[in-house]
């Protein structure tokens, strides 16, 4: 019988080169550090997250929200020293999309992202927030946003990843879980990750068809609450019906129509 120490290793893939866990903080710069240097020279960026807006889309307020959620235990100092360090990485990225460098930036979101509140203590201000600062960057030339419905499934049941094309065709593809964050560089891994972006992209709404149903999504909340100012729980609940009924509109209409905009994700 195999002995604990043969099971694990038998675990490992025979060949890791190019790929592996990235360092702690504890024993290295924050991973947020390690994200704005792939940020920096980055020539694409293809992000795809179902349930939170990426990070670089995010407001403060937002990304507090996100920080205290995956982390509870923080101390508020830390929550606060985090918030500060995403959101230089974020102005630095929109200051990036004006380099002739970066070609294009692709985040497609779930369809949760948009409708579920992380912090409801504000009854969606926050996240109302978001939803608009998201469709301001959403109009900029070098940045495509889109959703993915909720009934859509992801090939290979990806929750989120990130692919980050380098120069000389180097591609770094990023994903993070509850056990640490990891890179590969592997070239059937980021073949991988790109054909299952272009898949998910292909079944998301259009950027346009995305705009509106971020529009409709506020103006079902800005509904929500004038007819229940003092409800404490979240607005999705009295108007999803809305919201699915957008979703369906949008999806029939693409699937009818050609879809000029599209450019490689």
């Amino acid at each position: 019988m195999a002995t604990a120490h043969e099971i694990i290793n038998h675990l490992r893939a025979p060949d890791q080169r190019g790929m592996g866990r990235i360092e702690t903080a504890e024993t290295g710069p924050s991973n947020i550090d390690r994200l704005s240097a792939l940020d920096a020279t980055a020539e694409t960026i293809r992000v795809w997250d179902s349930t939170i807006i990426p990070g670089n889309l995010q407001t403060p307020a937002y990304s507090g929200a996100v920080i205290q959620a995956a982390h509870p235990k923080l101390p508020h100092y830390e929550v606060r020293r985090r918030v500060l360090l995403k959101d230089q990485r974020a102005k630095t990225f929109l200051r990036r999309t004006f380099d002739e460098n970066l070609k294009a930036a692709w985040f497609v979101l779930g369809e949760r992202a948009v409708t579920q509140c992380i912090n409801m203590q504000d009854q969606g201000d926050m996240h109302a927030s978001q939803l608009r600062h998201v469709l301001t960057l959403a109009a900029h030339a070098k940045i495509v946003v889109q959703v993915l419905p909720d009934r859509v499934v992801t090939p290979g049941l990806a929750d989120q990843f990130t692919l980050y094309g380098l120069d000389e065709d180097q591609r770094v593809g990023y994903v993070e879980t509850i056990m640490g964050s990891w890179y590969s560089t592997r070239l059937d891994d980021v073949a991988k990750l790109h054909s299952t972006f272009s898949d998910i992209a292909r079944e998301a709404m259009s950027p346009e068809s995305t705009r509106r149903f971020i529009r409709e999504v506020l103006g079902s909340w800005r509904s929500a609450k004038k007819k229940s100012p003092d409800s404490t729980e979240e607005p999705r609940s009295s108007s999803a019906a809305s919201v699915d009924r957008v979703t369906n509109a949008l999806e029939s209409q693409e699937r009818g129509a050609a879809q000029p905009w599209r450019r490689e994700p």
